[in-house]
């Protein structure tokens, strides 16, 4: 379905008050830092979830970074 032009205006000024957002972030040392510790702890904890539905999914394949190995099996 298309985009009404109403729906591409929210759009364009959701994404304007995003970079704005983001300018006062990057141009404050604190939070930037704060967003960057930030960061790194949700991207452990997606890490754990991305790894335990791969247990899931293949019944004990290895997960080495977020590339997917394959387990004595021959699966994936």
């Amino acid at each position: 379905m298309p985009e009404s032009p109403e729906d591409k205006k929210w759009e364009a000024e959701s994404d304007a008050n995003t970079l704005a957002e983001a300018g006062v972030i990057i141009n404050d040392d604190a939070r930037l830092n704060a967003a960057r510790k930030a960061a790194k702890n949700l991207a452990k904890d997606a890490k754990v979830r991305f790894e335990a539905m791969i247990k899931i999914a293949n019944k004990g394949g290895k997960v080495e970074g977020m590339k997917v190995l394959r387990d004595d099996t021959g699966n994936a």
